[in-house]
């Protein structure tokens, strides 16, 4: 029977049962089905990987753009390589050049003079010779004259603003005011008042040259002369290495372009100055005995 079953003849038809094929066609439809669910779990997987991403991509763009990083970026450092004037700013700040004097001998009128030209430094005044030893003074020199008689400072003086000697025996005179050194010709000057009220300083002398032009004056004889003098608009100590009378040191003076200029205390009168590479230059002679009342100008 079973053969029978099997067996197909040529005039014979078997019917597939429909069963059979509805149960590939449900298979490939599954299949389909699962496939479609794994793609659009992948596309949603993917969306949220997006989303995710350009959350965190705009949460830094706006904290990089927060006030806190602004102000970091405002304070910009300085760069490995300043520019020069950079450079220079920061050095004039930080670098100051020491005080010293300039010192420069030319010829004028066939006479030999020195010129101290005292550089980076504050000028005042001092009486006693103690200042010799100053170690803070680049220039020294003798200023007022003292009276033979009685050893007293010729003319007012006045130091740290203190009025220690009266008179008007000569009209040239200096004041330092301020730190500023002002040189002039009166018999009356409110500059004397000024140096008393400001703790400042003020001497007389004789004068030499005032705006360019001689002072004549009735000294004849002759001796080795110094100036303090304003010459290009700086302050310079002018010393000859000839004995000449104020007359003729005067014109020397204005020959040289001087535009004022007071007499200090000349002949061999001691000083020192400290030039640019830390050499002492001394002039004049020390004395033994000394006045009480030996005075000078100091720049340091």
């Amino acid at each position: 029977m079973s053969d029978l079953q099997n067996d197909i003849n040529d005039n014979e038809i078997r019917i597939i049962s429909s069963v059979d094929s509805c149960f590939l066609e449900d298979n490939r439809n599954e299949k389909r089905k699962n496939l479609f669910l794994t793609i659009l779990a992948c596309l949603f997987c993917l969306a949220i990987i997006a989303i995710a991403a350009m959350a965190i991509y705009f949460s830094l763009r706006v904290d990089s753009e927060g006030p806190d990083n602004l102000e970091i970026v405002n304070e910009k450092p300085l760069s490995e390589n300043p520019t020069p004037e950079a450079i220079y700013e920061r050095d004039s700040i930080i670098v100051q050049q020491p005080p010293y004097v300039e010192i420069v001998d030319t010829i004028v009128n066939k006479e030999r003079l020195s010129l101290f030209i005292p550089t980076n430094s504050v000028p005042r005044l001092h009486i006693g010779v103690d200042a010799l030893r100053d170690s803070s003074a680049v220039l020294v020199v003798q200023a007022a004259d003292i009276r033979r008689d009685n050893g007293e400072i010729v003319g007012a003086y006045v130091s740290k603003g203190n009025l220690l000697s009266r008179g008007q025996s000569k009209s040239g005179f200096c004041a330092i005011i301020n730190k500023q050194l002002i040189i002039g010709v009166a018999n009356a000057t409110p500059y004397l008042e000024q140096a008393i009220e400001s703790d400042g300083y003020f001497f007389r002398q004789y004068p030499l040259v005032v705006g360019g032009q001689v002072v004549e004056n009735q000294l004849r004889f002759s001796s080795l002369r110094k100036a303090l003098a304003e010459l290009d608009g700086k302050t310079v100590v002018i010393m000859s290495h000839k004995k000449m009378t104020l007359n003729e040191f005067s014109q020397t003076l204005v020959d040289l372009g001087v535009s004022n200029a007071i007499y200090l205390v000349g002949s061999t009168a001691f000083g020192f100055a400290i030039d640019k590479d830390g050499n002492r230059v001394e002039f004049g002679r020390q004395q033994q005995r000394p006045s009480r009342n030996t005075n000078y100008i100091i720049w340091e």
